[in-house]
């Protein structure tokens, strides 16, 4: 299955989700930043929570996640924009806990249930603005829905996850569902009861099944409606060479020079995509010349 996002209501106006597989752009993120198990599980959740979040929070900019717990992972970051692209990096990549009791990977503890998630929110136009909760767990979807429930004052419900073999992620998606102001009890019973039935959601995925049959059968029961067609996703980072060249540019002409001299190079690596950029000692004194 390819990577994808789609948007749903409920005829009957009691709630709305949108549900996303991403399988294919966090085993990118695995292979970018070569991911212990337990980093590309957690990177994987966040990638998916931030695609999902982008689709509800941000119309023309971008939604920026950045989970600051007190476990060895150190800060996960994840940037989202509505289009479908996607980047993000854990600080400590080779970071490997054993299972939680579970059999799952710890993803809980090696973010940490003690410290922060920072939501930044750009609109495309005017000022972002940043909310902050304390992490309810460092599982990724409960600090999601902790920051839902806080921010939009309405109750939801949010489901991330990662499978791995020791091939790399098989399966990676989520989902969030929003009660609507419409909703009732009976509503929320059957979310639950159907929650607790449908297996996990990376486990619907593995079983071939598509994003439209995943949400139907996670929402036995009642009548969806797709509010748009599926949209692709990708693992697309803003870097370039370009860009380095011009952080470059604002050193002092003495400090290229003492580079390219020295070092005979510059380079840089992004911390979304590990992708290394270098500047050779002809260009390094080009662009002291330009200084």
């Amino acid at each position: 299955m390819k990577d994808g996002v789609l948007k749903a209501i409920s005829s009957d106006g009691t709630l709305r989700a949108v549900i996303a597989t991403t399988t294919h752009l966090s085993e990118d993120a695995r292979l970018r930043h070569n991911l212990s198990f337990t980093a590309a599980a957690a990177l994987g959740r966040a990638l998916t929570a931030g695609v999902l979040l982008s689709q509800i929070l941000a119309k023309d900019g971008q939604v920026a996640l950045k989970f600051q717990g007190n476990g060895p992972l150190g800060k996960v970051m994840v940037d989202a924009s509505p289009r479908g692209t996607v980047r993000g990096f854990v600080e400590h990549p080779d970071i490997e806990l054993p299972l939680n009791s579970l059999g799952n990977f710890d993803v809980g503890s090696a973010i940490g249930s003690t410290g922060y998630l920072h939501v930044t929110i750009d609109p495309g136009f005017g000022q972002p603005h940043t909310s902050t909760v304390e992490l309810a767990s460092g599982e990724v979807g409960e600090d999601v829905n902790h920051f839902l429930v806080n921010s939009d004052q309405t109750g939801s419900l949010v489901v991330v996850g990662t499978h791995l073999s020791k091939n790399g992620v098989e399966a990676a998606g989520g989902l969030i569902i929003q009660l609507l102001p419409d909703h009732t009890e009976e509503t929320i019973c059957r979310i639950e009861n159907n929650i607790s039935t449908f297996g996990t959601f990376t486990f619907l995925m593995k079983r071939g099944m598509t994003l439209e049959e995943i949400l139907q059968r996670i929402l036995t029961g009642f009548e969806i409606t797709p509010l748009t067609d599926v949209k692709p996703l990708s693992f697309v980072c803003k870097c370039s060479r370009e860009r380095f060249v011009e952080a470059l540019k604002v050193l002092p002409s003495s400090e290229i020079i003492s580079m390219a001299e020295e070092d005979g190079q510059a380079e840089g690596r992004c911390q979304f995509c590990n992708e290394l950029y270098l500047v050779e000692k002809e260009g390094l004194l080009d662009l002291a010349r330009e200084s």
